[in-house]
């Protein structure tokens, strides 16, 4: 799934939109691609950990694909936990972000994610969403 179909999914347009394409899913797990060059916008200084925003994007995807009957209206992030940023140098490779849902309720979804920079770990942590039905 490429850029196009993304914004059928996110309500993410343009800059707003940290992913690239969408690579494998299944009912627990999902993976796509972003870039570097997303955190451009933010500064020549801004963190590796903002690629969280990628991550979040992939999860909100991962739920527009699987949800439930009921609309999702809005996927908010409501708390980044046990994050952990790996030194890695930039490149032109395309960044490996990943998701896993651990837990799924009404009113929230929890994931761990990890994101790689070729084969090496770049940032991973847990994700909760907060899930405001239409």
């Amino acid at each position: 799934m490429d850029r196009t179909q993304l914004h059928t999914l996110l309500p993410h347009q343009g800059d707003a939109l940290w992913l690239d394409a969408l690579v494998d899913h299944d009912n627990l797990n999902i993976r796509g691609l972003s870039a570097w060059h997303h955190l451009d916008k933010l500064g020549e200084n801004a963190s590796p950990c903002l690629l969280f925003e990628a991550a979040a994007q992939l999860c909100a995807a991962h739920g527009a694909l699987y949800g439930e009957a009921d609309a999702i209206e809005m996927a908010l992030v409501g708390k980044l936990s046990q994050l952990h940023l790996h030194p890695v140098t930039r490149s032109a490779e395309p960044l490996l972000v990943s998701a896993q849902q651990e837990a799924l309720s009404p009113t929230g979804a929890l994931y761990a994610f990890a994101i790689h920079a070729g084969a090496q770990p770049l940032l991973e942590g847990k994700l909760l969403l907060v899930l405001v039905r239409a």
